[in-house]
């Protein structure tokens, strides 16, 4: 099941979300998913091989190594 989290934005930023989301008919949490997997795919593609996702107990952690 979805875990819910609390999000502080602006008012301007919130009013262009609701914009877009009306338009697409999408709700607003469906389209800050998508902005958001898409910033976590473009992150990793940064981060090339330097980026490993590891589990610690439950928990999956993001591990940045320097490789050379």
């Amino acid at each position: 099941m979805p875990k819910k989290v609390l999000v502080a934005l602006p008012p301007g930023l919130l009013e262009q979300i609701d914009f877009v989301a009306q338009v697409e008919h999408r709700t607003r949490s469906d389209l800050m998913r998508e902005a958001l997997r898409r910033y976590i795919d473009a992150f990793k593609r940064n981060q090339g091989p330097r980026m490993q996702v590891s589990s610690v107990g439950s928990q999956k952690i993001a591990l940045l190594t320097d490789v050379e």
